[in-house]
């Protein structure tokens, strides 16, 4: 049987793989777009408005709380299972993430090369993984950690929505480049 580490590893290529296809997507797409690029912007920041406000918990859109769940036989497919896991993963993520994802993407599909928008995404798929291999390196340090984290979610997706907000307003009104 192999590693947990070297599951973890091969589950966090799995999605983030998805995540920077995503993003390759998004920005080859928005290069077709940049003629309109400032109402691209503002209609991005809309978007990331509301999907800050989602986050934060004054929206409820059905859409953005569904899961979805894929049963796999258990020790059927050995190693492959990991990214197959992840790439599953990436696509029935958990409601708090889809805002964030959607904010990513929308951001990619503004700007100019291909490149940049892979590089958001790489940045966004190691802000996931990275937990998930510290966490498989120490399980029991990370329970421990987590339980007194957890009482916290609710806050912690709040300060995350707040800043999607403030995100959104910065594009909205070009001041995007204050944070740059």
């Amino acid at each position: 049987m192999a590693s947990a580490t070297l599951c973890s590893v091969i589950f966090v290529l799995g999605f983030s793989s998805v995540f920077l296809a995503l993003g390759a997507s998004a920005t080859w797409l928005g290069s077709f777009l940049v003629q309109r690029l400032p109402l691209l912007i503002s209609i991005a920041g809309v978007v990331i408005i509301i999907f800050g406000l989602q986050q934060i918990g004054l929206f409820k859109f059905g859409f953005m709380q569904a899961t979805k769940q894929i049963d796999l036989p258990a020790g059927k497919l050995g190693l492959f299972k990991a990214p197959l896991l992840g790439a599953a993963f990436a696509f029935g993520w958990t409601p708090c993430v889809v805002p964030i994802l959607a904010a990513i993407l929308t951001y990619a599909a503004t700007i100019d090369t291909v490149c940049k928008g892979v590089l958001l995404l790489i940045v966004y798929s190691a802000g996931l993984g990275i937990p998930f291999l510290l966490t498989t390196v120490a399980m029991n340090g990370f329970f421990k950690l987590f339980s007194k984290i957890k009482k916290h979610m609710g806050l912690i997706q709040k300060i995350s929505g707040a800043i999607l907000v403030i995100l959104g307003i910065l594009m909205i009104t070009g001041k995007l480049t204050l944070i740059t």
